[in-house]
């Protein structure tokens, strides 16, 4: 056995969230990896390592290991860890002006606004800093040089030495604390990559926060905004589609109607509308929600609707004015038999960054939706996917959060992902409650309003568009980069 594993090609992965071990395991793509002879050794959370080993137990060559977390925590926190964060607030901070630059600016002012003391102080002096590596690639790319020189973990020896892998993979570009891991990676001269997760992930966290060599990508926007805005070569960047889509175009997922209208204890007679609440780091979604409820249970649409709210991952997590939203959601709520509140879940243990991970409620409720309420998340995506219409809610909060910082809705449209969303003509946007009601009423009364945008916007975003050809490629890609 010994003899075998000292031949088989390995591929390393660091898993720190739900989606990417969905990309992987709630998909073909493992499978397709796994009978080409390639082994997966997977770090995941510990919460969740019992558990996968157990479910996967039977399949040769699928190995998980602890991310150790705690270990990665301590690393960051305890050693220089001041310095590592104004490093990586700087890093955050940092991608050529040739890519829109909102997130990476609202990334700036929010760590600005939220940190008191010296720190903030430092921050300040620092901004010149952040000027000059934004006009300058040399300057990125001597300060990607300083935090691998100065940064580098040791977490991973032993992890190394066991499995001795062909490629190290991620599913950022070392924008979490994955950095530690690919960091070790480099110093060790081992080939790395990424996997493309989030649709706005190229233009919103900065620059790379370990240096990455390949990268699987959605679309040629995603290859401009990784070789415009942080200097990716684009001989390596290579698109793959979004392989977790797959199985919302082969309907793997999808709860017949009957079935999850019941579920739910909905009215298959009237029309279903669904708000889907936006990180709350962002801005308060009650208003909103008050508003959405107000124009379903009174009568001020043109045909019976009601609705369905998905809150956010957010909303579960230990921070007071989170949760007090919730709980003001959940009190509006009771007394409408009109309106029914998803709450979202996690694929396995406690994995609540990221939404999504219900996937079998999440494409059901897609595909059985007359009208999708958001603010420009990804769900607007998969509701063009599923040919479904979308209304922008960008309606201003009066306050915001007290003393936290929050950005203006109607800031929104001019972020990089909402100008495409825009462009193509895939949507409404409402900056009013009553454009809301207009926008809603327009898309009930005629569905296939905007339908050529959205085919439009669909394409440009995900490329493939036939069930498997996006895990197919995926999949090609990644062996084709372990056996090179």
């Amino acid at each position: 056995m010994e003899s075998l594993e000292a031949f088989m090609r390995t591929i390393l992965l660091i898993i720190d969230h739900g989606l990417s071990l969905a990309y992987f395991l709630y998909t073909d793509l493992a499978k397709k990896m796994l009978e080409q002879g390639v082994r997966l050794v997977f770090l995941v959370q510990d919460e969740v390592l019992p558990k996968l080993c157990q479910d996967f137990k039977d399949v040769p060559n699928l190995v998980f290991e602890s991310v150790r977390e705690q270990e990665l925590v301590k690393y960051q926190w305890g050693y220089h860890g001041r310095i590592q964060n104004l490093l990586e607030f700087v890093r955050g901070s940092v991608a050529s002006p040739r890519i829109p630059l909102t997130y990476v600016d609202t990334h700036r002012q929010r760590k600005l606004r939220d940190t008191h003391s010296r720190i903030r102080a430092v921050m300040l002096l620092l901004q010149p800093v952040i000027y000059l590596l934004r006009v300058s690639a040399l300057g990125r790319r001597l300060f990607m040089w300083l935090q691998n020189k100065l940064f580098t973990s040791n977490i991973y020896a032993d992890i190394f030495e066991k499995y001795q892998p062909d490629l190290v993979l991620s599913g950022t570009a070392g924008w979490r604390n994955d950095r530690y891991l690919l960091r070790e990676a480099n110093r060790r001269g081992l080939k790395t990559g990424m996997f493309v997760i989030g649709w706005d992930n190229p233009s919103c966290n900065g620059l790379p926060g370990a240096h990455v060599q390949y990268a699987n990508v959605w679309s040629q926007i995603h290859i401009w905004e990784l070789n415009a805005g942080l200097d990716w070569p684009k001989k390596d960047i290579h698109i793959g589609g979004m392989p977790l889509y797959d199985n919302y175009l082969s309907g793997r997922w999808l709860i017949p109607r009957a079935e999850y209208f019941k579920l739910h204890g909905l009215d298959p007679k009237k029309k279903l509308v669904v708000y889907v609440a936006t990180a709350l780091s962002i801005t308060p979604n009650l208003h909103i929600v008050k508003e959405m409820i107000d124009l379903v249970t009174g009568g001020q649409l043109s045909v019976p609707a009601q609705l369905m709210i998905r809150l956010h991952p957010n909303h579960f997590k230990p921070v007071k004015h989170y949760q007090e939203e919730r709980e003001a959601i959940y009190a509006l709520a009771k007394d409408h038999p009109e309106v029914v509140i998803v709450a979202p879940r996690a694929l396995a243990g406690d994995l609540p960054r990221y939404s999504g991970e219900d996937f079998e409620e999440k494409a059901s409720m897609l595909a059985h939706c007359d009208v999708m309420v958001s603010i420009y998340s990804t769900m607007v995506v998969e509701a063009s996917l599923h040919d479904k219409p979308v209304v922008s809610a960008c309606i201003n909060h009066p306050t915001g959060w007290p003393n936290t910082f929050w950005v203006p809705l109607d800031t929104v449209p001019s972020w990089p992902t909402a100008k495409r969303v825009m462009a193509c003509n895939a949507s409404q946007v409402a900056y009013t409650p009553q454009e809301l009601r207009q926008a809603l009423d327009a898309y009930l009364i005629d569905p296939a309003l905007h339908a050529e945008g959205r085919r439009k916007f669909v394409e440009q975003e995900l490329t493939f568009l036939k069930a498997g050809q996006a895990t197919q490629q995926t999949a090609d890609y990644l062996l084709s980069l372990v056996r090179a």
